[in-house]
């Protein structure tokens, strides 16, 4: 009686070089789809932070009468006398959870901590580092750095107070440019002609005030949008170019 025998034998070179290429087809298409998800969900958590942002600064004002001056910290700097460093002096900054202006976090109202000022695509997440902010595009004051006559610093950790400043293209390269995205006050001046859409004004139109929006995920993630949180409590991802081109005071969803 004569044995049945398999024959064993290896992949050859051209099925291994197919199975690669398919491996490799697969990745291009799926690598893509996972950082797609991954930035849906930094988007949601972020504008899950600005909602709770926009609470505390309503409960704020129901208790001061005002809405706050800023969202995350005035930075202050180490020395026997701790001056402000937000008003130009020098020192070096403190961490953010040792200073002592938090309108939001020292109240303990909703933003209970620093972390809710942080998104998720900022890659600044040191909370020493300060920088100035200039006025964004679209307002009165653009481009400008001063406040009260001397540079305004804000840390690079606040992620709503501040955000990168966006190019022709609606990205950003670091280092970036950092312009102000919360202020009470866009234009500097009063009156008929005055925008009512501003947080100075004791009652703004909740529709149509932007308290702050979040540049990163263009800037960082290349997502081509921008969460804008307005005063109403709303929170949407916005096409890059709709926003920039109106500005914090023509915007309205």
């Amino acid at each position: 009686m004569r044995e049945n025998r398999t024959a064993l034998r290896g992949f050859t070179l051209i099925e291994l070089l197919v199975v690669i290429a398919i491996i490799a087809i697969l990745a291009a298409i799926l690598f893509p789809t996972f950082n797609h998800v991954r930035e849906k969900t930094r988007q949601t958590t972020c504008m899950s932070q600005m909602m709770a942002v926009n609470q505390a600064i309503k409960t704020y004002r129901e208790d001061f009468g005002k809405y706050p001056s800023v969202l995350c910290a005035n930075p202050y700097v180490n020395g026997p006398t701790s001056q402000i460093l937000y008003d130009g002096s020098n020192g070096t900054p403190l961490d953010i959870d040792q200073v002592l202006n938090r309108p939001l976090i020292k109240q303990r109202l909703t933003a209970t901590g620093k972390q809710a000022f942080l998104c998720p695509d900022n890659v600044n997440p040191n909370p020493t580092v300060v920088t100035t902010a200039i006025y964004p595009p679209m307002v009165p004051k653009a481009g400008q750095v001063m406040s009260g006559g001397k540079p305004a610093y804000y840390y690079t950790y606040d992620s709503y107070d501040i955000g990168p400043a966006l190019d022709a293209n609606f990205s950003a390269n670091a280092p970036y440019t950092y312009e102000l995205h919360y202020s009470t006050d866009w234009t500097g001046t009063s009156g008929a002609a005055d925008p009512i859409n501003q947080l100075k004004y004791p009652n703004p139109p909740d529709s149509s005030t932007v308290v702050t929006w979040c540049s990163y995920h263009s800037a960082v993630a290349h997502a081509g949008i921008i969460p804008v949180l307005m005063l109403s409590g709303t929170v949407k991802p916005v096409p890059a170019n709709q926003f920039t081109t109106k500005g914090p005071l023509k915007f309205s969803f």
